[in-house]
């Protein structure tokens, strides 16, 4: 993990008189937009095993300095199930049983939760891959964002400094030219995002959501 600091000298150099926190607070937003749109940061899960009756898993992160941004995929003994819509699930429907055949995801106390359908009979064992992106409370980035991706999302904070009106730093040319090569930055990181960048030892299991 490296410091949001980090790239104060990429990005404040481009909007002289502009605060730090005002700096920070724009890298961060532009990371969470980076990680969240272009699926860089992924993780697969160690497999668990479902428990029979139970419908939702808590998906956890590599450390508190992260969210889950989507599911991209699950398998359920080895086979991949396909993502449904919550809308989907008949109501109430407590009754069909089986080994899941879909997934869905709902937030829970902000945390993400993976649910199954039908509701698991037995014990299944299950992998998924997912994304992840910065919270907004987060001091620090993936060092895989400073490294490879830092000129996107300096972008992507530039174009929002230099975007803000009335202000010393206020530049619309530059604020449209830099969220042109935030965007292409995002779209290279989207192609990429399937060879998987994130911290290789950090692995993660969902849990049972017990509430």
């Amino acid at each position: 993990m490296i410091s949001i600091d980090s790239f104060f000298p990429r990005v404040l150099p481009y909007v002289i008189g502009c605060s730090e926190p005002l700096a920070r607070q724009a890298i961060l937003d532009s990371a969470i937009k980076f990680c969240d749109s272009s699926l860089t940061l992924r993780q697969t899960s160690d497999a668990f095993k479902t428990v029979k009756g139970l419908r939702g898993y808590d998906l956890e992160t590599p450390n508190n300095q992260l969210r889950v941004s989507r599911v991209i995929s699950v398998t359920v003994d080895g086979k991949e199930v396909d993502g449904i819509f919550e809308e989907d699930v008949p109501m109430y429907d407590t009754v069909i049983t089986g080994k899941p055949t879909g997934f869905y995801t709902t937030r829970v106390d902000s945390e993400l939760v993976l649910n199954f359908y039908p509701l698991p009979d037995d014990a299944y064992s299950v992998v998924v891959t997912a994304a992840y992106a910065p919270t907004m409370l987060a001091s620090t980035v993936e060092n895989d964002l400073f490294d490879y991706w830092s000129e996107g999302i300096v972008a992507g904070a530039v174009s929002k400094l230099a975007g803000i009106p009335n202000m010393p730093f206020t530049n619309d040319l530059l604020a449209a030219n830099m969220g042109m090569l935030a965007e292409k930055k995002c779209s290279q990181g989207k192609i990429e995002s399937y060879h998987g960048r994130i911290r290789g030892g950090a692995r993660v299991k969902p849990r049972p959501l017990v509430r």
